[in-house]
């Protein structure tokens, strides 16, 4: 059992910026940091992280927590494997007794479970499998199995096991849900069992079934043959992506062994992260129906504004690669790989299909669409060459973007308030906010308990109310893509005076109520020089 002292000192011990910093672009923003949340797709930055208390926290998707937890999050792993790595780093020492760790548990059930699995491949799986391509060296290889029908194989190694509860192993129903399915070994990156996949055998739905999730097995950061595939990605500087396991197993047969698989799930930022460690360019290899070219879509979207170089294999006549090396051999796949397209092609030629361009109208709602990825392209002078050329050459002509009359925003926000700017300055430029003369009882009710809760000696992001969270989310989402620099500032000056003198100009209506006549004769005369002053400034 861990103690709380244990996990306190690695904690304190392990700096939290530098270890978040390897995995995001991190501000200075005076006692805090800030960048682009890792967590969900962002353009403005909502993601603070505060050293003083070593935590972090999303205004954005609300992700909050230790570095421990960040580490979790980000690899996908568990609280155990977080906690290793990070003891390694603070050189801690970790008592763990890896006879009774849950963990070993798992893995040695999940490699029993494997081993009865493969005692199970009959003549009939075996057959299946040939029919397929596969050679007797592949198929055991590729480590197949098979689930009997009527299979209670996980129950009676759970016996054997002492194990009183699968639950947490993966199999809460009484019953083994891959029986009569061929059984696919999902590994993770250090080549142990965590889960399978497994396929019917004939017609039927679902095709394929994986593991139910547990603590030691997420899809979202799961990538199948990245155990085998992460040497030779690395190597060869690049790592091919598709959706299924017998097309990431049809280019590891190719000879192309820097091939992965998502679990039937889309492609995600856990995954980019696993990859990035080795290289900056992936070619995506997905089905090119539609579901396919939408999740082709999705994934672009993560993989460029997190930098990746990526190249789209464009399959003709609804084939996969399962097919292609079929079809056309090993020759054939890897032509097709090196014919692959640059995403800022890919992306015009695959929207165009879903319009009529010889209709004006579906010719605007097309450059409509091609708006969005003209800014993801353009932080790149040559991908940005590349997609205007494409759309040319689509269209016919050239379209600015930047000034495309045919853009239409897709509805315009609220103008921002002089509370929505102070809120925002303080809490991405606390520099530039404390440059200013700002008297908080001036403002709204809101941005007073907000300077309220920032100024208070035990402030933490971890303390604030949902109430307080959705605020600022708010104004986050209101301020986003505001520049700022003198003119903003100077606009807020101009704002905070008019609030002064709008504040003087109500408190002497209220003297006016019980004035003298003298006192009126006065006070009306300082009103009339505060009108004047607030004409001045446009009021």
């Amino acid at each position: 059992m861990l103690s709380k002292k244990i996990i306190e000192e690695i904690k304190s011990k392990v700096d939290i910026v530098d270890v978040i910093s390897r995995y995001v672009s991190l501000q200075k923003v005076g006692n805090n940091y800030r960048a682009l949340c890792p967590f969900h797709t962002e353009t403005t930055p909502s993601f603070y992280v505060n050293p003083s208390f070593k935590t972090y926290h999303c205004f954005g998707c609300g992700a909050s927590g230790d570095v421990i937890k960040f580490v979790q999050e980000i690899e996908g792993i568990s609280f155990i494997e977080a906690l290793k790595r990070l003891a390694k780093e603070a050189n801690v020492k970790l008592e763990l007794d890896d006879t009774s760790n849950f963990h070993s548990l798992y893995l040695r059930f999940y490699s029993q479970l494997h081993e009865e699995y493969k005692k199970n491949l009959n003549d009939f799986v075996i057959s299946y499998l040939k029919n397929r391509g596969f050679e007797e060296e592949e198929i055991e290889k590729y480590e197949f199995g098979f689930s009997p029908i009527d299979s209670d194989i996980p129950y009676k190694l759970a016996k054997k096991l002492n194990i009183n509860s699968l639950r947490k192993l993966g199999f809460p129903h009484g019953r083994d849900p891959f029986s009569g399915r061929l059984i696919i070994p999902i590994k993770d990156e250090y080549g142990r069992v965590i889960a399978f996949g497994a396929r019917i055998l004939g017609e039927g739905q679902p095709k394929y079934i994986n593991s139910y999730e547990t603590e030691f097995f997420k899809k979202s950061s799961t990538l199948f043959l990245f155990d085998i595939s992460k040497d030779k990605i690395k190597n060869a500087d690049f790592a091919i992506v598709c959706e299924g396991y017998f097309d990431a197993i049809s280019y590891h047969r190719a000879g192309l062994t820097n091939a992965v698989a998502t679990l039937g799930t889309a492609f995600t930022k856990y995954h980019a992260r696993k990859i990035r460690k080795l290289t900056q360019n992936i070619v995506l290899s997905f089905d090119m129906d539609s579901a396919g070219i939408k999740a082709t879509m999705q994934s672009l979207k993560i993989l460029l504004t997190m930098d990746f170089n990526v190249m789209v294999v464009v399959f003709e006549d609804g084939k996969d690669p399962d097919e292609i090396l079929k079809t056309k051999g090993k020759t054939g796949l890897l032509n097709i790989v090196q014919s692959a397209i640059p995403a800022e092609v890919f992306v015009p030629k695959a929207l165009a299909k879903k319009y009529d361009l010889k209709n004006s109208n579906a010719a605007n709602m097309y450059i409509n669409e091609l708006k969005e990825w003209s800014e993801i392209f353009k932080a790149v002078p040559q991908r940005n060459e590349n997609f205007k050329n494409a759309v040319k050459e689509i269209l016919g002509y050239d379209i600015d973007f930047a000034k495309s009359r045919y853009f239409i925003t897709k509805g315009a926000t609220m103008l921002p308030t002089l509370e929505d700017m102070l809120v925002y300055l303080y809490l991405n430029f606390p520099e530039q906010f404390y440059r200013l003369d700002v008297d908080v009882n001036l403002l709204n009710f809101e941005a007073q308990k907000f300077f309220s809760f920032v100024n208070d000696e035990n402030f933490s992001f971890e303390k604030l109310s949902k109430e307080m969270e959705d605020y600022i989310k708010m104004i986050l989402k209101k301020m986003e893509n505001t520049e700022i620099d003198e003119t903003f500032i100077e606009t807020i000056e101009k704002k905070l005076l008019e609030r002064k003198l709008e504040n003087r100009i109500k408190e002497i209506d209220s003297y006016l109520k019980d004035a003298t006549d003298e006192e009126k004769k006065v006070l009306l005369q300082t009103r009339m020089e505060l009108v004047r002053e607030l004409k001045k400034l446009g009021r």
